[in-house]
């Protein structure tokens, strides 16, 4: 009888061992799932940031692309005034426009020259 008691009390004290290191696997656990929602919270972030630069980024993007087609319409308007200009004037067998967005080339060829 003694001898299934220790036994008894053998398994017990196994059994209470193996809880107490389930615990502590369990608190560790835990520790770790909070400092995962840690981080995931801090990419959140930073993932909000980034799509806040980029939109901003895009909005400066389209912004240059809409002062660069209104400076090359300007350049356009200013390249047909003169082309205009030197049609009235006459005496040009070819005129050829070329418009660029930096600048405006115009090549003249005179008649009979």
């Amino acid at each position: 009888m003694e001898e299934s008691v220790n036994q008894m009390t053998t398994m017990l004290s196994n059994i209470l061992e193996h809880h107490g290191r389930v615990n502590q696997r369990l608190a560790s656990l835990e520790e770790d799932l909070v400092h995962a929602k840690r981080e995931e919270e801090k990419l959140k972030a930073t993932i909000e940031a980034l799509e806040k630069e980029k939109s901003e980024m895009n909005a400066r993007v389209a912004l240059m692309e809409r002062k660069g087609l209104y400076e090359l319409l300007e350049a356009k308007m200013e390249g047909f005034q003169i082309a205009n200009h030197l049609g009235t004037i006459g005496g040009f067998e070819n005129l050829n426009l070329t418009i660029t967005r930096k600048w405006v080339e115009i090549h003249i060829e005179l008649g009979g020259v």
